[in-house]
């Protein structure tokens, strides 16, 4: 999913594990065009589908607390 990486920070901060940001250089694509942020509708459904992994970490985490 689109959402993998905020998905993959949300659960390695809940464990206590530290994140880093490490600096990388860029380069220009070689070929194709981004599915995020190619079109609008791309940046729309990347957003929203990024949105929907958040609400659906807090509700697992709301159903495994118990409350």
């Amino acid at each position: 999913t689109y959402g993998w990486n905020v998905e993959m920070q949300m659960k390695a901060a809940r464990v206590g594990l530290r994140i880093l940001e490490i600096p990388v250089n860029h380069r220009r694509r070689a070929g194709g065009e981004s599915k995020v942020s190619g079109t609008l509708r791309g940046t729309f459904l990347a957003g929203a589908r990024i949105i929907a992994t958040l609400l659906r970490i807090a509700a697992e985490k709301k159903a495994n607390s118990g409350s």
